[in-house]
């Protein structure tokens, strides 16, 4: 459906329960819970479909585990490659592998799927369960109107009223300070990353690898088929360091990717691209307002990974609406108990990763953790654990785990 004139009027006369705002991983997600819930939602994006997102394509085993609960899986398997173990390298020397059987019942793998397929499959799976796709549609600002409704005003001068809006608009946050939901543009990580195709040796694992980097990040090869993959680079907290320029040196350079790619070609530009860290459940929105994904700063401080913390919101966000919801009329607790579910989900892990990355990620310290995991398989079983927030968070900081890392 497009914003055309022709359709002006019937979206005068139409209104909505739910706008989303964001046809990524999150906002797809919530339209399609909420759709399914028997809500009237209309889901909003300033591009058409499919569209290219730049990301490292890694769907974590959470992140499978939510797919699967909304039933989309299998599809996504169909163009996925499947990755059983994740290598870490910090050095031609010092590599090792760290296995997924033990991470308390989630999947024990992880899948790479370009964004260009991802979000257009969960796109058509909102639609399916009955919301409404309205791309080229360009928000400008969202305003309460007297009858407690929400006018969401467009680019083009085109309104749609409804009762509650919820943001999935990522990193972007124009439209957050627009509203008046964030004073300043929050500090923003920075990451880059190309495709490559014919590439000869890769491993049917994901590398991370951790030496020509900045730190607290890394480089990776995430494959995307046989003898293809994204390659990147990230550096995760606030850093002008230019991504794109770094991974453009490694390419170049670095040992590892001159092996892997020496006959491979470069199918797309590098790409730079921004991440928020700076989840608080205090900027979780308004009253006629909520704000899921990315665009509430959850994205994983240690990792760079963002998807399953998209669609574990966009699951909260729609649970809380659908329980607060009472014949079209949308409870004035919602926003208080969306915020407590956050909190409640979120906030202790993402606290004991920012602490992490702070702690670990200096070269000595991470050198001999790195070094101590690459002979203790316990301590890999730990570094699994915290990498894909199983568990007690604060594990990292046990008396075990650090005598496991800095005694012999």
């Amino acid at each position: 459906m497009n914003l055309t004139s022709n359709v002006a009027s019937k979206l005068a006369d139409v209104q909505y329960d739910v706008c989303v705002v964001g046809a990524g991983p999150s906002g797809s997600a919530v339209a399609y819970f909420l759709a399914k819930g028997g809500l009237r939602v209309a889901l909003l994006d300033k591009f058409d479909f499919p569209r290219d997102k730049t990301c490292g394509d890694g769907l974590t085993p959470r992140a499978i585990k939510m797919l699967d609960a909304m039933g989309i899986l299998p599809q996504i398997e169909e163009t996925a490659f499947n990755c059983p173990n994740l290598k870490i390298r910090y050095s031609d020397e010092l590599s090792f592998y760290l296995d997924l059987d033990h991470l308390n019942g989630l999947p024990n793998y992880i899948l790479t799927v370009p964004r260009f397929q991802l979000d257009d499959v969960l796109r058509k799976h909102a639609v399916s369960a009955g919301a409404e796709f309205i791309p080229r549609a360009k928000v400008e600002t969202i305003r309460r109107a007297h009858d407690r409704r929400v006018q969401i005003e467009m680019a083009n001068g085109h309104t749609i009223e409804c009762v509650l809006a919820v943001l999935a608009t990522g990193a972007n946050t124009n439209l957050q300070q627009r509203i008046g939901l964030l004073n300043k543009t929050p500090p923003v990580n920075l990451a880059a990353r190309a495709y490559f195709e014919n590439i000869d040796g890769l491993e049917q694992s994901i590398t991370l690898f951790f030496d020509g980097v900045e730190l607290p990040g890394y480089g990776w090869v995430f494959p995307t088929g046989e003898r293809t993959a994204n390659v990147g680079c990230g550096v995760f907290f606030e850093s002008h360091a230019a991504q794109t320029s770094r991974l453009r040196s490694l390419i170049e350079e670095h040992p590892l990717l001159q092996r892997l790619l020496r006959n491979a070609r470069q199918v797309t530009p590098i790409k730079g691209y921004p991440l928020l860290t700076n989840f608080s459940p205090s900027s979780s929105g308004s009253e006629s307002i909520l704000v899921v994904g990315e665009a509430v700063g959850l994205v994983n401080p240690v990792t760079g990974e963002g998807i399953d913390y998209a669609l574990e919101s966009a699951q909260l966000a729609a649970s809380t609406i659908l329980n607060e919801w009472h014949g079209g009329i949308l409870s004035t607790a919602t926003q208080k108990k969306y915020r407590a579910a956050l909190r409640e989900r979120f906030q202790l892990q993402l606290m004991a990763s920012h602490l992490l990355q702070k702690m670990y990620f200096r070269d000595e310290v991470w050198h001999t953790l790195l070094k101590s995991a690459s002979q203790k398989p316990s301590l890999r079983n730990t570094m699994m654990e915290l990498c894909f927030g199983i568990g007690n968070p604060f594990k990292a900081f046990s008396p075990k785990t650090l005598m496991e890392i800095f005694l012999p």
